[in-house]
């Protein structure tokens, strides 16, 4: 089982069926060589461009001529970031494997598709890379997602698989972390599960790298440590857990915790309600679930502090600068942290004339868990949203893109959707949360190394590298 790097670029330049890529890859020991690989493989497409512009032909005129060469040479922007990731994750101990979609659904025959399909199915994880185009993925990237979701033996597989994303933009904050959201979406909502890069670039949406012309991605030193930092994090995530593995989840012996926080809810606490009788249909006694009513509780606002966490110590010690007797941080700290998996519920209501909420107090006042080596970290996590029709808020979205900088795995969002009095899709809400049981008790021992590395904070950045020399 192997790592799946695809490359979602018109202008991929490895498109043979020959791999000579990964067998370049796997001669490559340091970041050095594999710089200096890169740049080779750059001056070989810019070679191929010039001896072209020489015959002054348009741009489609040497598009398609390019297409016509033999597809084991050079590398396109997406290429290279895919490179940068694959190497990684190689170096980490993954197997490693790649494809060009281009050459699959660019001009798609059935056996191209078929040789999609085979590689896919054998693949633990897939890793993602490709432009951006406004804000969102390109289109080979949607026609994947298109042939995914139709393909029953795609689907039942993509369940058991972990997905990350690397994006390249013209510019920075060029549509990259919006291109890599829509792509989690596509994921989980077809039942992945979904990472981000890891905590050695502060645990964001997967890589984002800078390139519009071929070669400029060389130069943008921290987009490709984001590349690195997700091939990484996808290779320790599939080591450790393996969401394939069959168990029969009523004879689950071990202790597995999982905490509930009911962030919003209405006058009926119905979101409540739905959650507790969902609780009583899982059948092992050694699955606990905490049920939190966030919504009934004090939650004092983050104030964004200099100092957070305001002292070093044992993870078990509440160490916010907020110190409100009855905030709820400051009563449940060892609670929240200690357990193994979570989900974040809410009511969303078409307006909030009976909805009493602390979602946002919430989520901000996490800030000091995330900051404190991600205590909340490398855990399944989901969002179980009450949906009245036409209510339109996101929450789901909004939850799971907060979740997964907490260094987490997100799985597919719960979703009930309330039409009148009724919830119009209980069979399919059972399933899901069993599911997300099922998959939770897999999530055990990836709560190593995992160190908060301030960015863009001089006050923090000071205090990190003053216990690093004390240490």
């Amino acid at each position: 089982m192997s790592i799946l790097g695809i490359s979602a670029s018109l202008r991929n330049r490895r498109f043979g069926y020959k791999n000579q890529l990964i067998e370049d890859l796997k001669k490559i020991k340091t970041e050095e060589q594999l710089s200096e690989f890169i740049k080779d493989q750059i001056k070989i497409t810019f070679q191929e461009i010039d001896s072209l512009n020489k015959e002054k032909l348009n741009f489609e005129e040497k598009y398609n001529i390019l297409k016509k060469h033999k597809g084991n040479r050079g590398l396109s922007n997406s290429e290279a970031s895919l490179v940068y990731a694959l190497w990684q994750s190689y170096i980490n101990g993954s197997e490693i494997d790649y494809l060009s979609l281009s050459n699959i659904f660019e001009q798609e025959t059935k056996d191209k598709v078929k040789l999609f399909k085979k590689k896919f199915l054998s693949c633990k994880a897939l890793l993602v890379s490709g432009p951006v185009y406004f804000g969102d993925r390109g289109s080979l990237t949607q026609r994947m997602v298109e042939f995914l979701n139709s393909d029953d033996e795609c689907m039942n597989h993509i369940k058991n698989i972990v997905y990350a994303g690397l994006s390249v933009g013209a510019k920075r904050n060029g549509g990259q972390e919006t291109t890599l959201i829509f792509q989690m979406l596509d994921f989980l909502n077809m039942g992945c599960k979904v990472i981000g890069n890891g905590h050695e670039t502060t645990s964001q949406y997967g890589g984002t790298l800078v390139a519009g012309d071929i070669g400029k991605l060389q130069d943008d030193s921290y987009g490709i440590k984001t590349a690195l930092s997700t091939g990484k994090h996808l290779s320790e995530i599939i080591k450790k857990v393996d969401f394939s593995k069959k168990i029969k989840f009523h004879e689950i012996k071990e202790k597995h915790i999982c905490n509930i926080f009911v962030l919003q809810d209405n006058d009926q606490k119905q979101c409540t309600s739905l959650i507790n009788a969902l609780i009583k249909n899982i059948k092992n006694k050694n699955i606990i679930f905490n049920v939190f009513k966030i919504f009934e509780n004090n939650v004092h606002k983050c104030i964004a502090c200099d100092v957070c966490p305001i002292s070093y110590g044992s993870s078990e010690k509440y160490r916010c600068i907020i110190n409100n007797k009855d905030d709820f941080f400051k009563k449940y700290h060892r609670d929240i942290i200690n357990c193994d998996s979570f989900i974040f519920a809410a009511y969303s209501g078409q307006n909030f004339k009976n909805v009493k909420s602390n979602y946002q107090q919430f989520i901000e006042r996490t800030r000091y868990l995330r900051r404190d080596d991600y205590l909340m970290g490398n855990k399944l996590v989901t969002s179980f949203i009450i949906s009245e029709v036409n209510s339109n808020r996101n929450l789901h979205i909004r939850t799971l893109t907060s979740l997964v900088r907490h260094q987490n795995i997100l799985t597919k969002p719960i979703l009930v959707f309330k039409n009148g009095n009724a919830f119009v899709n209980m069979e399919n809400i059972k399933k899901d949360f069993t599911k997300f049981c099922e998959d939770a008790v897999k999530v055990k021992g990836i709560n190593s190394n995992t160190e908060y590395k301030p960015v863009g904070y001089e006050i923090s950045l000071e205090k990190y590298n003053l216990r690093k020399e004390k240490s």
